[in-house]
């Protein structure tokens, strides 16, 4: 029994199954007995080293309340007495602070455990191989990467490997968009879609951009689910394609949709909103409030469904709007002091760059780094509608 991808199913079975397989220690596990006595300069930099090793290797768990025997097997289960709660965020903030680039997808949760009536918690610290690497310790400056059971400094020849496989990454997700992007521009999307500008919204879990992930789009054929789309309503009867899961919004009498969302056999998910509500002056309008309220949704709604999949819910956003000259993001201009070229975009294309969405953070406030861009390509200082604590108050 091996510790479940998604880790808050971990329990004290799963712990207690490495002990009776005797599991080795190894290129992605690293069993610790116990937790630090003080968090010392020294055992921060240790730490650190250990997860960003992992990082640029193949990832790994590292398992605090498990102690190793002589072989480097799992020998027996310590429960250790640190309040669960705050351990957790304290190793949470490590995680954020003490590498850099920051690593996706680390995640840190505490399994209660008891032996021999004592009753404490193990802590499982997951750090996923990482796409935007590579990474190394602020304390020294230095590269790690594990190799069987040890860390070891990079050489400069495997660090520009490192690079190069990051670049690699990078690139496949940006032709991935650039591709998509000509199909519907060409006409080629899933379904006919209805004249109009078109919203697009990439969804890419980081562990997908790593080219490790495999959906199965058959259950999506169960007709109590619905793929969730952008707009007010989801899709109806989902198909399967070639590509994967496909949600069409309700059609026309014509066989057209205002949209869709494409979940794709290898996680990356597109959703398309065709925009058809014109304003006053000939120009259609994406409402600036009501826009950001669906890609927020949507997102709460795929990382529900990344989640049942066994799939971390950290995503990649990427936003672009086609024909967006034919686009005015609509506001109550009489509250605001704007010019008559505000709230416009001043090119046929607009394609935003991709922006990280931790798994850990409300969906609202997780998409305004994305929602600022879009303000700011129409010529705002960023959404107009978070308030100063940076909490969203729109009016969908």
């Amino acid at each position: 029994m091996a510790i479940p991808s998604k880790l808050v199913d971990t329990t004290q079975a799963h712990l207690e199954q490495l002990i009776a397989d005797r599991v080795q220690e190894g290129p992605h596990v690293d069993f610790k007995r116990e937790l630090p006595a003080t968090w010392d300069n020294a055992s921060k930099h240790e730490f650190f080293a250990d997860v960003s090793a992992f990082a640029n290797a193949g990832g790994g768990d590292m398992i605090f309340g498990v102690e190793e025997d002589n072989q480097g097997q799992a020998a027996s289960l310590m429960p250790l007495g640190q309040n669960p709660d705050e351990t957790t965020r304290r190793l949470a903030d490590f995680l954020l602070n003490g590498v850099e680039p920051r690593m996706p997808g680390a995640q840190v949760f505490a399994v209660p455990v008891t032996v021999g009536g004592i009753v404490g918690s193990a802590f499982i610290v997951r750090v996923p191989q990482s796409w935007a690497g590579p990474h190394r310790v602020k304390s020294n400056f230095k590269f790690y990467i594990r190799e069987g059971n040890r860390k070891r400094d990079l050489d400069m020849p495997e660090l520009r490997g490192l690079f190069t496989r990051s670049e690699s990454q990078t690139r496949r997700i940006q032709d991935f968009r650039t591709e998509r992007l000509g199909k519907i521009l060409t006409g080629d999307a899933p379904c006919k879609l209805v004249q109009g500008p078109v919203w697009v919204l990439h969804l890419i879990p980081t562990q997908a951009a790593l080219g490790i992930v495999n959906i199965d789009p058959l259950p999506f054929l169960d007709l109590t689910r619905r793929i969730p789309c952008l707009g007010a309503y989801d899709s109806g009867g989902p198909r399967v394609n070639l590509d994967g899961a496909l949600g069409p919004r309700p059609q026309t009498p014509e066989g057209a949709t205002h949209g869709y969302t494409q979940i794709f056999r290898n996680g990356f998910v597109e959703a398309v909103y065709v925009v058809t509500h014109q304003g006053q002056n000939g120009k259609m309008q994406l409402h600036g409030a009501a826009y950001e309220n669906h890609a927020a949704v949507l997102l709460d709604k795929i990382r529900a469904e990344l989640e049942h999949a066994g799939i971390h819910p950290e995503v990649i956003a990427i936003m672009s709007l086609l024909g967006s000259d034919r686009i005015e993001l609509a506001f109550d201009r009489f509250n605001w002091s704007v010019d008559g070229t505000q709230g416009h975009f001043d090119r046929n294309t607009v394609a935003l760059p991709d922006v990280l969405v931790p798994a850990d953070i409300p969906p609202y406030r997780a998409l305004k780094p994305m929602f600022d861009l879009v303000w700011q390509a129409a010529g705002m200082h960023g959404s107009i509608n978070f308030d100063a604590a940076g909490e969203w108050r729109g009016r969908p």
